[in-house]
């Protein structure tokens, strides 16, 4: 496990210097976008499968997305919540438009 850690790491940073100093070509650079995007999707739709492949997870299916729309409608209240009350205590004399108060 540590050794695959170590590899991905090892591999981010190989891309790191590689792009810091210059050495992909712009070309490559432009394509790197749609590359992450085909894996993106591969990596989701190999997800898919073994998530349907596992008879726990299906029977389970209707639980699992009862607390996930909890954990989201958590999260999105206890977000807005917490920036209403930062904006309250921190930005005081900033109004709509966003110029000051003076």
């Amino acid at each position: 496990m540590a050794y695959r850690i170590f590899l991905y790491f090892g591999l981010m940073a190989v891309g790191w210097l590689l792009s810091s100093r210059g050495l992909i070509h712009k070309k490559l650079m432009n394509r790197i976008s749609l590359v992450q995007t085909f894996f993106l999707f591969g990596l989701i739709f190999v997800m898919g499968i073994r998530v349907g492949m596992d008879e726990q997870v299906i029977s389970s299916i209707g639980e699992i997305g009862f607390k996930a729309f909890i954990f989201a409608v958590a999260t999105c209240s206890f977000s807005v919540l917490f920036v209403y009350l930062a904006r309250k205590k921190f930005i005081r004399d900033v109004n709509i438009t966003g110029g000051r108060n003076d």
